[in-house]
């Protein structure tokens, strides 16, 4: 009887201490509303002060026990908390609701929409860094006439591809534009499609930026996601 009850005890003991030992935690943040990855994510477990950082597909690993606190943050996303348990499967998923109103209002309330403060911020920014453009040819010549040649700026790069520069940053302008419009979370909750189908659907339907200036009304936009919803559907049928 002496013998059983040690034998159970030490049993009891071994399993609790293999319980208790960290295992490694898997697993994909993802939005709660479109299903896609969140990169650069923080995911902290608290009581080890241990941290891991989400991949471009949303992974990260990290060391976790029984009864750990463990939550996730990430740029404009609400933070999310949870207690770590042996119940939890090898591999989790945690999802974060994004920031504020991502729907457009009919109603504009503001003098300026959250698009026109975004751009007019990076303009500001890009501008500063790109500094003041250089004359490359000057009249400021010491006998008071003819042209001089600026050769600081022939030989400065920054200079040189400044107008490479400026037209890329016009192609991400139109890139945000496009995006504030037609962006994955409002495909995502006007049609309900998530994960690799809103990919899809975005992929093949998002309309171009010229397109979305011609049709500034966000009933434009809520018409045509209608219609291309209806086409999508009727192309998976056949």
């Amino acid at each position: 009887m002496f013998k059983s009850s040690f034998l159970l005890l030490f049993v009891t003991l071994i399993s609790f201490k293999i319980q208790a030992q960290p295992r490694v935690l898997s697993g994909y943040l993802l939005d709660s509303l479109t299903h896609f990855a969140i990169p650069n994510g923080t995911i902290t477990n608290a009581t080890a002060k241990k941290s891991a950082q989400t991949t471009e597909k949303g992974f990260f690993r990290l060391q976790a026990s029984p009864n750990d606190f463990i939550y996730a943050v990430a740029r404009s996303y609400h933070y999310d908390t949870l207690v770590y348990s042996n119940i939890f499967t090898d591999t989790i998923t945690i999802y974060l609701s994004p920031l504020g109103n991502v729907l457009p209002t009919v109603t504009v309330t503001t003098k300026y929409t959250k698009y026109q403060l975004d751009s007019i911020e990076r303009r500001t920014s890009f501008q500063q860094s790109m500094g003041k453009p250089v004359k490359t040819l000057s009249t400021d010549h010491p006998s008071g006439f003819g042209l001089t040649f600026n050769l600081d700026k022939l030989l400065d790069k920054k200079d040189r591809y400044r107008k490479r520069d400026e037209q890329m940053f016009e192609v991400r302008e139109r890139m945000a534009y496009v995006d504030s419009r037609f962006s994955p979370h409002i495909v995502a909750y006007y049609t309900g499609l998530k994960g690799d189908t809103l990919k899809n659907f975005l992929n093949k339907y998002t309309p171009d930026y010229n397109w979305l200036r011609q049709h500034p009304s966000n009933e434009d936009v809520l018409f045509y996601i209608n219609d291309k919803l209806k086409a999508y559907h009727k192309i998976k049928k056949l």
